[in-house]
């Protein structure tokens, strides 16, 4: 059980370590926006043809995941923001979905690991947390609580071992950048390689998206009813 402990606690601090410094650049460069006003849509559109990669649909995302590619459907979605945004954080998002979808054009096996890792992380760590609390609360820690931890600690490490297939994919899509001539000076190209960088390292929170996720359904509802 210990070793179990472990592996949980070294993917929890990896994924607050990635988490925090994600947010922090993606906020940094969040307000620069490129002198060719290029859009993340438009990004990833072109990303994509310079590759020779056809049959990618390209959507403006809701949900859970709204920067996503399902590598079944072969769709990519996008944030809003990021899919009419100018921003370099919306440029790299868009790149980074666009890398994915190149690393299915090239067989890259381990994006399917990556994609049910992130599945994983997001629909079954909120209702272990749940189930956790309530074996607290029922006084069956000494039972339950060993058995969730271990299937918390399960999917939060396989969350933390496929973080390489997003950095793969953000090299490939900064290859293709390069290729383009997209930046017009070196500050645009720095900014937009920073938020991949951070991105590529951002381990999934799934309890934490989750949370977010509910209070952008919810809030502006409330507060409509409230008004």
């Amino acid at each position: 059980m210990q070793l179990v402990f472990l592996l949980f606690l070294i993917a929890i601090v990896g994924t607050m370590w990635g988490r925090t410094r994600f947010l922090k650049i993606y906020g940094q460069e969040s307000s620069n926006l490129i002198s060719s006003r290029i859009t993340g849509a438009e990004l990833a559109e072109a990303i994509l043809r310079k590759r020779g990669v056809e049959g990618i649909s390209i959507a403006k995302g809701e949900g859970l995941l709204p920067d996503f590619y399902d590598p079944g459907t072969r769709r990519l979605t996008l944030a809003p923001q990021h899919f009419g945004g100018s921003s370099f954080s919306a440029l790299a998002l868009a790149a980074l979905q666009a890398g994915k979808a190149i690393q299915q054009h090239e067989d890259h096996k381990p994006l399917l690991w990556r994609n049910s890792a992130v599945r994983a992380s997001i629909y079954l760590t909120p209702p272990l947390f749940v189930i956790g609390l309530f074996t607290l609360l029922i006084g069956m820690s000494k039972t339950l609580l060993p058995i969730v931890v271990l299937g918390w600690a399960l999917v939060t490490f396989w969350n933390f071992l496929t973080v390489p297939t997003e950095v793969d994919a953000g090299l490939r899509a900064k290859r293709q950048l390069d290729e383009m001539r997209v930046f017009r000076n070196l500050d645009e190209r720095i900014g937009v390689e920073r938020v991949i960088g951070a991105a590529s390292t951002a381990n999934i929170d799934g309890f934490s998206l989750v949370a977010s996720w509910l209070a952008r359904a919810f809030l502006p509802w409330m507060k409509e009813k409230a008004e």
